[in-house]
């Protein structure tokens, strides 16, 4: 929501360990207009067991925004 575009600079998956386990793909543009939406999907597959964790990282005209994921390897 907001009155003015939001600029996005970069989106992408920060995670932990040695198991890269989680990649992401999006629909969004470098602006993002007043009212438009874009998709952006994060895909878990796992090269080992166990609890994996992750966040998506979208760093935008504010700042960076998060948000955190995790997916189990079975």
């Amino acid at each position: 929501t907001g009155v003015i575009p939001v600029n996005i600079s970069s989106i992408g998956v920060d995670v932990w360990g040695s198991y890269q386990s989680f990649s992401q793909t999006n629909t969004c543009n470098t602006s993002l207009a007043v009212g438009a939406s874009c998709t952006i999907s994060v895909t878990f597959k796992p090269t080992a067991t166990g609890l994996k964790s992750g966040r998506l990282k979208v760093v935008d005209g504010v700042g960076i925004q998060y948000v955190n994921f995790t997916g189990t390897g079975l």
